[in-house]
């Protein structure tokens, strides 16, 4: 759905077939007609303004199931109000605009996910509460109904420009990965802002895996999180771990206000990021143990030889490497993400018909364990964007100590680091035109780290392969 003017006073409705519910935050009802699913939300821009200025209201909804319906959504003003204006966007179908009496009328069309939103203007004329009557009528089905209402005051409110930030996954999400996505909601001032709302959007088709911090309230598929006092230039993060069931787009989605709050900046209240799920790309690829499982003295992890093959006729863009079944005390230790609660490694480079590489897989266990191939499964993926800035243009970048070649031609680098930050390591080759990055990130133990060059999965080749690499360590955000 496309997203837009989503607050805390945000009412939706969902319409399933064969479900009826209710609840003061959503609505659940019948359709006759089998299959038909829609998403309905409704918004305003603020809950408290001076009298004269104008508060925005969004109305979403979504064709989740395809089918075409006629649907009808009116706003209803009380005469201490004016209408300003109004306008509908429309991803697939047609629509009207009624501006005498308030209202749209538009057509979804059967495509799955099809969307409409509108927007509508309007100012108080006199000080007091207002109410916005929004009504969703689908033919066939009952009207619904939210009320929208909004303070009007003629004294000054605090003034604050609260915001709303998304940083979703820069990397290809693959159905049931376990992605995390960051949402900052800060305050840029003047004045601070009491009692702010945050409101996060579980999208459909996904399952929740944890939130940070955990302390929050649900209406219907929104989390509600009450942050207290934002004082002028403060901030903070919530971090979000979903798993995507489904292939297809996935709209992440945030927003965030405060009553009794002037906000002199209302577009960026909202925030969206859309990424695109996708499954396993064709390929046969083969992977097996190729060595014992050994104990290096130098990080204190277990480590063992894996040889993937590509045994198809094509050649696949890179490689990942899905391991199953370890015990809670054998830990991945290099893995760069987790699917459907396997820990997975990547190989981000290209890999042709009857080529081998061999990664190394290294765990965080207490001991030798049992181990069968039948725990390797190897899929062929999108490469992952290893891009990296070049040395020097960081401001977070590091001295590195010292860089000592290993008699295994493995490069040890150490550097100053922060407790429990983490770090992302750098490299190029000759002739030094292009910086990638080293996966997975390094989190800092302590006040000086090692971090050890081993060739792939971790990079895309082993030193040995060049006569001099280069490196380059930069602070995370």
């Amino acid at each position: 759905m496309k997203p837009g003017g989503f607050n805390p006073r945000r009412t939706k409705v969902f319409l399933y077939a064969h479900t009826l519910a209710l609840s003061a935050a959503a609505l659940m009802a019948v359709n006759p007609r089998a299959g038909a699913q829609f998403e309905f939300s409704a918004s305003s821009s603020s809950s408290s303004i001076l009298v004269s200025n104008a508060v925005t209201y969004t109305i979403n909804v979504t064709n989740l199931a395809g089918g075409t319906y006629q649907i009808n959504v009116t706003n209803t003003f009380p005469t201490t109000a004016q209408l300003l204006g109004a306008s509908f966007t429309l991803n697939a179908g047609t629509g009207t605009t009624y501006t005498n009496s308030n209202g749209f009328s538009f057509t979804i069309l059967p495509d799955n996910g099809a969307w409409a939103q509108m927007t509508v203007q309007a100012a108080p004329t006199q000080a007091g509460s207002f109410t916005n009557t929004v009504t969703m009528f689908v033919l066939g089905l009952t009207n619904f109904t939210t009320n929208l209402v909004v303070q009007a005051t003629n004294s000054v409110p605090p003034q604050a420009d609260l915001g709303v930030t998304i940083i979703a996954p820069a990397q290809a999400v693959i159905t049931n990965d376990w992605m995390t996505y960051e949402v900052i909601a800060a305050n840029s001032g003047p004045s601070a802002a009491a009692n702010v709302v945050l409101t996060n959007a579980r999208p459909p088709g996904v399952i929740l895996r944890g939130v940070s911090p955990p302390n929050y309230s649900v209406a219907g598929s929104n989390m509600i999180f009450n942050l207290g006092t934002l004082t002028n230039g403060a901030c903070t993060n919530l971090q979000f771990t979903i798993q995507p069931t489904n292939v297809g787009p996935l709209t992440l989605s945030a927003s965030i206000g405060a009553p009794g709050v002037l906000d002199t900046n209302l577009a960026n209240n909202s925030a969206s990021a859309k990424i695109i799920v996708t499954n396993y790309l064709s390929g046969l690829l083969l992977a097996v143990t190729n060595s014992p499982q050994t104990y290096d003295m130098q990080n204190n992890l277990v480590e063992q030889g894996v040889l993937v093959t590509n045994q198809g006729s094509n050649d696949v863009p890179a490689v990942r490497v899905v391991v199953s079944g370890l015990a809670s005390t054998n830990v991945l230790f290099n893995a760069v993400g987790t699917n459907n609660g396997n820990p997975f490694v990547v190989y981000g480079s290209s890999l042709a018909a009857g080529q081998s590489v061999e990664l190394l897989l290294q765990y965080a266990a207490n001991n030798y364990f049992p181990f069968a191939n039948s725990q390797l499964q190897a899929f062929a993926v999108q490469p992952p964007d290893l891009s990296a800035p070049l040395a020097g243009t960081v401001s977070t970048n590091l001295n590195i100590i010292s860089i000592v070649r290993l008699s295994s031609g493995s490069m040890l680098i150490w550097f100053t680091s922060v407790s429990n930050q983490t770090y992302t390591v750098a490299y190029s080759d000759p002739p030094f035109t292009n910086w990638l990055t080293a996966q997975p990130s390094v989190l800092a133990p302590t006040t000086f780290t090692e971090w050890i060059d081993y060739g792939p999965p971790g990079t895309l080749s082993h030193p040995t392969n060049t006569p001099t690499r280069l490196y380059s360590v930069f602070q995370n955000p």
